[in-house]
């Protein structure tokens, strides 16, 4: 909802309220719920100088040799105060806005280091370039003096612009001097979120954006108010900036230096999963945007910088994290045992920790907004908060190493009068939703709890996470969820209860906890933060034996974020587009109880996937929304760029016609969705292998016929140039589970499909097979030892290298002329050698398989490996086995990076004997 929206809302929303506070619904008094089940956090913030309050405050410095504090503002008004927290007034200190007339805001200020003698203070100055995106000179930092008034202030007139560069979007934030005496200043690569780095300035170290660059303000060079070190790395290079010092930066906010050894640590903020703290060394490439904190490949096709991509010195999920906000070191006295320790925070969760020697230890939460972090004269770090403007500085909890009463059995809890029965407590309110999310044939009741008479309400701003229109919950405001489970498909009188699902608002953060049912079904135990796994024996007529031992994964604490995440409020299922308002009604009038939750009486958007009487696309929608969209959305971490989310225009999802990311999967001409043609579309594949591949990732692992068919159908629906595939394994898979094939040939497609030799394609029917027939395979937990002591047989070896292997090698007659030629690998490598090149494919690469990638003028990026390269031209292999010639003319430019293709992981989806079997083959090309 955007202000405008909610601007429209507002009469009705008070008019609800007025409903509300007249006809009153029943508290809930009897929670238990509250805090954690870990032990009280060891530290907490508590308020510096609480007297003075500042409008979002941006910086915090020590005037140098001084006690005086100056804090800055967005809207770029500074202010000066003495460090005693009895303090009562801050003193005005300059408004650098006056500065320029098309001045909007103020990131950041640093003095100089020899500020006694030149009384110089250089400021980070905004100009509207969030409203003229990218404007080449919206980004300034300018030089002011300091009169020596008590108290001071800026003199505005003095002002003289030091440097400048591009503005907008992502612009980073960091403005700090050296021990060496230089300026180092963080620029972000200054665009929106989403497509990520649009201009590939990560990596092109041509820009001063995505860096941090050192400048010497002291000694101009001839045409600029500031030098270049001629000890800067890339000072050299040939059209590289030599401000540059590292780049590789999405968003760099906040950097500092360590008093003691001078190291620089910088604090990234992440795009979809992790956020970043680095330690950054001269000429460093941090990575983005190839990839995000060195984990998730974002652009790996896109042109690398001149230098070897670093590992992050830490990185933060975004189970944890959100928007990181970097540090200082700390060498205050109060809390000894955190000397030299990197302290940090979240600007949107108010997490904050502790990092030394590679190891990250929380400190502790809040509801704090801490933008940025500074050194008190008396040396204690204190953290501005830009939500209330308050400053705050850390200190010993005196709750910690108390135990914690959090509920360890679900009777604890306070939400239901009966726990066996599952009656809800006076004030527990039952929910439904239109698309219940598929749970391996499970299914699942749900409850929300607001303790006492508290409501939920609109957010009138951005509240950390929560953003401006979003519900915000009261505190320790509980969702619940029980999972039962017919141990006999179809048996009602077989159920049992698995799972109750817990979402806790603290006031603070949302966390997840799992409570496991007992057998005797009385009662439900606390599942440890790492989650469990269990196994049931359920009798189903569809199995071939008639039965099947289901697993079922208690998720951990983190994994459940994954879903519950910021981006969806913290409570998917739980919104205004998916809520079943006629189960509600049964409780009751329906707008009465929506007035009083002060719920919006919109209809929503979501329908039962399996209504007949309901639209194909938006049931197919519904579906893919509650089971996909969790991650495949804006910030969701999924690493394909579609858009699942059911508000989400079909033409703007990249899901139509659109070409696949991760891999054909063996599908002729594959596309994400080919209209009118399913057995072209990846998403109908991931969604029905039991293998490798299988979506979702988090979530039901079996698999879900019926969702199945709906998706097949609704993409069949669509109109279709030319003619569909019919006959290939996906299509032949679905002719088993819509009933097609029946009989004999139903029979002969499972035997076939179940032995075909590719895993890609064999996964589809493996599922069909009697559970004691199905193949063990061996998972991500290989040992090479164990597999090296079998024996194989090369023939059957030979047959899984055309399946697997062939699409990328040539091995006698065998394969495509893309990769390494192998057919004589086993005269340069013995076997142990080969093997551990198979698992661990990117150990060893030779140069002439470097990835190589080139980048055209006009536009494309084409990778592969460099066969020939002359003055006029690159001869380019490409995968497929097709080469190509480049005119020198038409590259823009051309980069080789030290990066495998070959994917790891390559022996999961096979049996052990299968694995010797390829290793038997690989081993005999002499």
């Amino acid at each position: 909802m955007n202000a405008k929206t909610l601007s429209a809302f507002t009469p009705l929303l008070l008019q609800l309220v007025s409903i509300c506070s007249a006809a009153e619904r029943v508290p809930w008094t009897s929670s238990k719920i509250h805090g954690s089940p870990e032990p009280p956090s060891p530290y907490r913030v508590e308020r510096a100088f609480p007297k003075i309050t500042f409008e979002k405050p941006m910086d915090v410095a020590v005037i140098p040799g001084t006690d005086r504090l100056v804090v800055s503002t967005l809207k770029g008004e500074l202010f000066s105060l003495a460090n005693d927290d009895g303090c009562e007034k801050a003193d005005f200190f300059g408004d650098v806005r006056k500065f320029h007339p098309e001045a909007a805001d103020s990131f950041a200020f640093t003095f100089h280091p020899r500020f006694a003698e030149n009384r110089f203070v250089f400021v980070w100055l905004n100009l509207d370039g969030r409203g003229k995106k990218n404007r080449d000179d919206g980004t300034l930092i300018v030089r002011f003096r300091v009169t020596e008034e008590n108290p001071p202030q800026i003199d505005i007139a003095s002002g003289k612009t030091i440097y400048s560069w591009m503005s907008g979007g992502h612009n980073g934030g960091g403005l700090r001097f050296g021990p060496d005496g230089m300026l180092y200043v963080a620029a972000g690569d200054t665009a929106d979120p989403d497509p990520p780095d649009p201009r590939a300035t990560g990596q092109d170290i041509g820009d001063v954006l995505a860096s941090v660059q050192r400048i010497d303000v002291d000694h101009p060079d001839a045409g600029r108010a500031y030098g270049i070190p001629k000890d800067n790395p890339f000072v050299t290079t040939p059209g590289a900036r030599g401000e540059v010092w590292a780049y590789g930066f999405r968003n760099p906010w906040r950097l500092a230096f360590d008093q003691k050894n001078g190291a620089l640590w910088v604090g990234d903020v992440g795009w979809e999963l992790w956020e970043m703290i680095d330690r950054v060394e001269r000429g460093g490439n941090y990575g983005w945007s190839i990839t995000e904190g060195g984990k998730q490949e974002v652009r790996p096709d896109r042109v690398r910088g001149p230098s070897p991509i670093l590992p992050p010195t830490f990185v933060h999920s975004h189970k944890e994290a959100a928007s990181v906000t970097g540090g200082e070191v700390y060498y205050g006295k109060k809390l000894p045992e955190l000397d030299g320790h990197y302290l940090y925070g979240d600007w949107q969760l108010g997490t904050f920790w502790a990092l030394r020697d590679g190891k990250s230890t929380e400190l502790c939460r809040s509801n704090l907004e801490p933008i940025v972090f500074g050194v008190a004269p008396d040396g204690e770090i204190i953290t501005a908060d830009y939500a209330n403007g308050g400053l705050w500085r850390f200190a010993r909890n005196p709750d910690a190493g108390k135990v914690s009463q959090f509920p360890r059995r679900l009777s604890e809890s306070g939400l239901f009068a009966d726990v066996k029965k599952q009656t809800p407590a006076p004030g527990v309110v039952p929910f439904k939703t239109h698309a219940p999310r598929w749970a391996d044939h499970a299914t699942s009741e749900r409850w929300l709890a607001l303790p006492g008479n508290e409501n939920i309400t609109l957010a009138k701003k951005e509240l950390g996470v929560i953003g401006l229109g979003r519900w915000v919950f009261p505190d320790d405001a509980v969702l619940a969820k029980t999972y039962t489970l017919e141990t006999e498909r179809g048996n009602p009188a077989t159920t049992r209860k698995v799972e109750t699902q817990i979402m806790h608002f603290d006031g603070i953060q949302w966390a997840a906890y799992s409570y496991r049912w007992n057998d005797a079904q009385t009662d439900a135990e606390l599942v440890l933060a790492d989650g469990a796994d269990a196994t049931f024996d359920i009798k189903d007529p569809a199995e071939p034996s008639g039965a099947l031992r289901q697993p079922w994964h208690f998720f951990a604490r983190a994994e459940c974020l994954r879903c519950h995440n910021m981006w969806n409020n913290f409570t998917p299922g739980f919104s205004t587009a998916e809520l079943d308002r006629k189960f509600i009604a049964a409780a009751g009038d329906p707008l009465e109880l929506l007035q009083r939750l002060n719920l919006p009486p919109e209809e929503p958007k979501v329908a039962d996937p399996h209504d007949a009487n309901a639209d194909l696309e938006i049931r197919a929608r519904s579906y893919l929304h509650t089971n996909c969209a969790t991650c495949h959305r804006f910030g969701g971490g999924g690493s394909v760029p579609s858009r699942l989310t059911i508000d989400t225009p079909l033409a703007d999802a990249r899901l139509i016609d659109v070409k696949p990311v991760q891999g054909d999967l063996g599908i002729p001409n594959a596309r994400i969705i080919a209209p009118g043609d399913p057995y072209r579309s990846v998403l109908l594949y991931r969604m029905a292998t039991a293998g490798r591949g299988h979506m979702p990732y988090l979530g039901g692992k079996l698999i879900d016929d019926r969702g199945l068919l709906l998706v097949r159908d609704w993409i069949a629906s669509m109109k279709r140039d030319g003619e569909p595939i019919t006959g290939s394994p996906l299509a032949c898979a679905f002719g088993i589970i819509d009933g097609t094939l029946k009989g004999p040939a139903r029979a002969q497609a499972i035997s076939t499909g179940a032995a075909l030799t590719d895993p890609m394609q064999r996964e589809l029917f493996a599922r069909f097979l009697p559970e004691s027939q199905r193949r063990k395979v061996l998972g991500p937990d290989i040992q090479a030892d164990s597999l090296l002591a079998l024996t194989g047989d090369a023939a059957r070896g030979k047959t899984l290298f055309t399946a697997i292997c062939a699409a990328c090698h040539r091995a006698g007659d065998a394969g495509i002329d893309f990769g390494p030629e192998l057919t004589h690998i086993a005269a340069k490598y013995e076997r142990p050698k080969l093997l551990e090149q198979i698992l661990q494919p990117a150990k060893i690469i030779e140069p002439q398989w470097h990835l190589a990638t080139v980048a055209l003028k006009k536009g494309d990026t084409l990778s592969g490996f460099i066969a020939a390269r002359t003055a006029s031209e690159i001869t380019l292999k490409l995968a497929g086995g097709e080469s190509r010639k480049i005119p020198a003319d038409q590259i823009e430019k051309a980069t080789t990076t030290a990066i495998s293709l070959m994917p790891e992981g390559l022996l999961q989806s096979l049996t052990v004997q299968e694995a010797a079997d390829l290793l038997a083959f690989v081993s005999s090309l002499q």
